[in-house]
């Protein structure tokens, strides 16, 4: 009996797991001609200029309008994530020297922890001396 449930359980976990991403998708695309629907009926307004046109296009569609620094966003999304990802490596380690009475490890987990710490509020900082350069 033990030998089918080895075969039985992996087949039934796929069988939810595909029915559960479908559903999500059949909502999703549902969603979506809804939102088109939508935008065709404000299109065949007469009333409407080139930028309510823009402005129903990236709401409806769920786009986002163009923005420069796209690049440097992605980057400093990667030094945070980078950040968060040491700083729990590093309490991680920190730890590990504790339990293990290693002053090596004790040593290397705060050091991690501090640089990390750093790399996690480096883009917040840098967005905070943009808006503040940025007002009058």
């Amino acid at each position: 009996m033990s030998e089918i449930a080895y075969f039985v359980v992996p087949v039934l976990i796929t069988i939810f797991i595909f029915a559960i991403v479908k559903a999500w998708m059949d909502a999703r695309i549902e969603a979506a001609n809804q939102r088109v629907k939508l935008l065709e009926e404000a299109l065949k307004n007469p009333a409407v200029d080139r930028a309510m046109i823009e402005t129903l296009t990236y709401q409806l569609t769920g786009g986002r309008k163009p923005r420069q620094g796209a690049g440097v966003q992605r980057l400093m999304a990667a030094v945070l994530a980078v950040g968060w990802v040491g700083l729990f490596t590093g309490i991680g380690i920190w730890v590990f020297g504790e339990m293990t009475n290693s002053s090596d490890a004790y040593a290397g987990g705060i050091i991690t922890t501090i640089a990390s710490f750093g790399l996690v509020t480096y883009p917040f900082a840098l967005r905070e001396l943009e808006i503040r350069r940025a007002q009058p």
